[in-house]
Order: structure tokens, then C-alpha cells, then sequence
């Protein structure tokens, strides 16, 4: 299975890919008016929602523990130092 990291990012070069190649092959006629210029579009779009989906619904991050500044931990570091004296 494929990472989210991975994925953000070969998504966008994809979507370059399509529209380059549609540019590419479709420069003799209106591009409007060829079936293949609104398939790329719809990728094209497609894929820039799927990155912004993947990047704004990643699994949400833990909140960093908060430190112990309790009068217990203090009295415990004091009663461990005094022991190396």
C-alpha cells in the first residue's frame, strides 16, 4: 500500500502529465471541442481535489504530554539527587 507522502506527491505530477499530453496531442483542432480536452480537465480537477482531501482528512496528531510539574516530581527529584551526595 501506497503512503499518504507518497501519493500527495504523485498525484500533482500526474495531473502535469495529463494536461501536458493533452496539450500535446490535441493542438490541431479547438481544444474545447475534443472529447479527450474535457476528460483531462476532469482529471485534472479530480486529482487536485483527491490531493486536498488527502492532505486536510490525515489521521489527526496526539497532543504532546504535558510536563510534570507536580510538587510529587519535585520532592522525587530532590530525594534522588540527595541520595548521590
Amino acid at each position: 500500500m501506497i503512503d499518504r507522502q507518497t501519493l500527495g506527491n504523485i498525484v500533482p505530477l500526474a495531473a502535469v502529465v495529463i494536461a501536458l499530453a493533452e496539450y500535446v496531442l490535441d493542438h490541431t483542432t479547438p481544444r474545447y471541442a475534443s472529447p479527450w480536452f474535457w476528460a483531462a480537465l476532469v482529471a485534472t480537477v479530480g486529482l487536485l481535489v483527491l490531493v486536498n482531501v488527502l492532505r486536510f482528512t490525515g489521521p489527526k496528531k496526539a497532543p504532546p504530554g504535558k510536563p510534570d510539574f507536580s510538587a510529587a516530581s519535585v520532592v522525587r527529584r530532590r530525594a534522588e539527587g540527595d541520595d548521590r551526595l
